[in-house]
C-alpha cells in the first residue's frame, strides 16, 4: 500500500494537480515537512474522499491504515481525520486494541454519524485503546464506535492480564498495559461527540486526571456506559439510552472531584438498568447536578442514583419512573452530603450512612411526587424521616 499525496501548482497561470506516490518508508520524512494531519478513507468512502486521503483501507482490517496514520504523525503530535465510511476493526496481535493511540497530543476525528468503526466478529478486544506512560492531551471525537458484543461474546483474555475483565470496551483510556504495569497516569483525555454502544464490558472507560466525556451518545453494554477513574473529571451533556441489560449508565470508580452534569439517562421499554448514576465508596467530592433519569413504561431501574462517596452534592436533577408500585431509589451511603432542589416522582430517597462517621446528610427543598425519604442510618438533617405527601415537598 502507498500513501497518496496531492499538491496544487500553477503552470502558466493554470492550476495543475500533481499526484505524488510515496512508500510508507517515506512517512517519517513526510511528517516532518507537511502539516501534522493525515486523512484516512475506507472501501465505501466516496471517490472524492479516497482521492484526497493519505491512507485508504479496503474494508477489512481498517485499523491497519488508521494505526499507520497515527504512527506517521510527528513526535509533536497532530490529527488523524477519518472520512465517512464503515471501518472494519480487528485485534492487533499482542496488543490491547484495534485502533491504538500510543502517543500524546493526538486528535482522532471522524465525520460524525457517517464515520463508523465496528469491531469485527470474534476479536474480543477494545475498539480504541489509548495507552502509554503519562500519555496526555488526546482527543477522540465525532465518530461512531460499535463494539459489536453480539459477535464478540466471550470476554476472555490471557490469564496474565490483570485487567482482563475490562479490556473489551468501546473506547478505553488507561495508561498502563496491565501485563507490564508501572506506567504514570494519563491526563487530559477527551472523548467528545461520539456514539459508543454494544460493548462487552464498558462503553467508555477513562483513568487519570482531567478526563472529559462530553456530549456523547451511549448505548447498551454489560458494565458501565461510561466510567471515570482517578479524577478530576467531567461527564457532561451525554445521552444514555438503555434498551437491554446494563449495570451502570454513568459512574466513577475510586475517583475524586467528579462533575456529572446535564446528562440524560432513558430506560426504554425492555431496558433493565441497575444504576443510573454512581459514585464509588471512599471517594470525595462528587457533584451530580442538572441530570434527567426517565424510566419509560416497560423499563426498570433499581437505583436512579447510588451515591457512595463523601462530600457529594445532588441537586437540580429530575428523576421519574412510570411504575408507582415499583419506585426507583436515590441512595446516599456517606456523610457530608446534600440532596436538594430535585424533582422526584416515584422515588425513595434512602439515607443509610455506611461509614459510621456521623457526618451530616442534608435532604431538603426537594419536590417529592409519590416519593418518600427512608432513614436507615446516619446524621439526617433538613427533612423528616417519613413519606412526603403525594405531589408535595419534603420541606
Amino acid at each position: 500500500m502507498k500513501i497518496r499525496r496531492f499538491t496544487l501548482t500553477r503552470i502558466g497561470g493554470v492550476a495543475v494537480i500533481a499526484f505524488l506516490a510515496i512508500t510508507l518508508a517515506d512517512a517519517a520524512e513526510l511528517s516532518a515537512t507537511r502539516t501534522a494531519t493525515f486523512v484516512v478513507a475506507t472501501a465505501d468512502s466516496s471517490d472524492a474522499s479516497k482521492a484526497t486521503a493519505d491512507f485508504v483501507g479496503d474494508g477489512q482490517g481498517d485499523q491497519e491504515e488508521i494505526n499507520k496514520a497515527l504512527q506517521a504523525l510527528p513526535e509533536a503530535g497532530g490529527s488523524v481525520l477519518l472520512m465517512e465510511g464503515n471501518y472494519d476493526i480487528r485485534r492487533v496481535p499482542d496488543k490491547l486494541g484495534g485502533v491504538l493511540i500510543e502517543r500524546s497530543n493526538v486528535t482522532l476525528a471522524g465525520q460524525g454519524d457517517s464515520t463508523r468503526l465496528t469491531l469485527a466478529e470474534e476479536q474480543n478486544i477494545n475498539v480504541i485503546r489509548i495507552l502509554g506512560s503519562g500519555i496526555h492531551h488526546v482527543v477522540v471525537r465525532d465518530l461512531v464506535v460499535d463494539a459489536n458484543r453480539a459477535q464478540n461474546p466471550n470476554g476472555k483474555a490471557p490469564p496474565d492480564l490483570e485487567h482482563k475483565h475490562f479490556e473489551f470496551c468501546g473506547i478505553k483510556a488507561y495508561a498502563s498495559d496491565p501485563r507490564v504495569g508501572g506506567a504514570e497516569f494519563a491526563h487530559d483525555i477527551t472523548i467528545r461527540n461520539c456514539d459508543v454502544r454494544n460493548a462487552y464490558s464498558l462503553g467508555i472507560m477513562m483513568e487519570g486526571a482531567n478526563m472529559r466525556c462530553l456530549d456523547n451518545n451511549l448505548g447498551d453494554c454489560n458494565s458501565d456506559c461510561v466510567e471515570i477513574l482517578g479524577g478530576p473529571g467531567i461527564i457532561r451533556g451525554c445521552q444514555v439510552e438503555v434498551t437491554g441489560r446494563v449495570h451502570v449508565a454513568i459512574g466513577s470508580d475510586r475517583a475524586n472531584d467528579i462533575l456529572m452534569q446535564g446528562n440524560i439517562v432513558r430506560v426504554r421499554e425492555g431496558g433493565n438498568l441497575d444504576i443510573g448514576f454512581r459514585s464509588w465508596s471512599n471517594s470525595d467530592r462528587h457533584i451530580i447536578t442538572g441530570n434527567i433519569v426517565k424510566v419509560e413504561k416497560g423499563g426498570k431501574c433499581t437505583l436512579a442514583m447510588d451515591v457512595r462517596g463523601r462530600g457529594s452534592v445532588v441537586s437540580a436533577n429530575n428523576v421519574t419512573t412510570w411504575n408507582a408500585d415499583q419506585p426507583t431509589r436515590l441512595k446516599i451511603t456517606a456523610g457530608n452530603a446534600v440532596v436538594t432542589g430535585n424533582v422526584l416522582e416515584n422515588v425513595v430517597i434512602e439515607v443509610n450512612d455506611e461509614t459510621g462517621g456521623d457526618q451530616p446528610i442534608i435532604v431538603e427543598q426537594n419536590v417529592l411526587i409519590n416519593s418518600s425519604v427512608e432513614h436507615k442510618a446516619g446524621n439526617l438533617a433538613g427533612s423528616p424521616a417519613r413519606p412526603a405527601p403525594k405531589g408535595g415537598s419534603d420541606k
